[in-house]
């Protein structure tokens, strides 16, 4: 899971400028900018199966808090990521959910071939 954290590797995956951030109250923080837009996350839980962030402040999604899980399973290991928050503007958050469902299946197809490539 400690690779997940890599700003350059998310930078990639999630065509975005990620960049590590100095740590606040003993959490890793980063500072994103995708889509035009510019937030912080904050890494609030890493273990060796796990990480939970969410966004500080004011982002594109209020609310915002994500939990990535590592899981094996008979058919081989998978990655289980899930999102809460809502809309933070006038976009239905039915909507944003479908610009983020698009946005998450690219970055697990750049992850793949990037994990590939080692």
């Amino acid at each position: 899971m400690q690779r997940l954290t890599d700003c350059t590797l998310l930078s990639k995956i999630f065509a975005a400028e990620i960049i590590e951030l100095e740590k606040s109250g003993g959490d890793r923080r980063r500072s994103v900018n995708m889509r035009g837009h510019q937030f912080i996350e904050r890494i609030t839980h890493l273990s060796d199966t796990e990480i939970v962030y969410q966004i500080e402040g004011n982002g594109p999604v209020k609310n915002h808090q994500g939990q990535i899980v590592y899981i094996e399973s008979s058919d081989g290991p998978y990655l289980h990521y899930q999102i809460h928050g809502q809309s933070n503007s006038w976009v239905p958050t039915c909507l944003l959910k479908v610009v983020m469902n698009y946005d998450f299946k690219l970055a697990a197809k750049r992850l793949k071939e990037s994990l590939s490539e080692r």
